[in-house]
C-alpha cells in the first residue's frame, strides 16, 4: 500500500464518520420537526406536479 492509497483510506474513514454523525443527528430530531419537513416536501411535490401540467412529458419532439 502506498502513501496515496493510505491517505485515501483515511479520507474515506473521515467521510464515513461524518455521514454517521449526520445520520445520528437527523434521527435525534423531534417529531414536530420531521412532520414539518414532510409537509414541506409534499407541498413542493404538489407545486412541481402542478407546474408540469397534465400533458407535459408524454411526447418527445425529435428533429431530424
Amino acid at each position: 500500500m502506498d502513501i496515496s492509497s493510505a491517505m485515501e483510506n483515511q479520507i474515506a474513514s473521515v467521510r464515513s464518520a461524518i455521514n454517521m454523525s449526520a445520520m445520528q443527528k437527523s434521527l435525534g430530531q423531534d417529531g414536530a420537526t420531521v412532520s414539518k419537513l414532510i409537509e414541506g416536501m409534499e407541498e413542493t411535490s404538489e407545486a412541481v406536479q402542478n407546474a408540469a401540467g397534465p400533458n407535459r412529458g408524454n411526447n418527445i419532439d425529435i428533429r431530424v
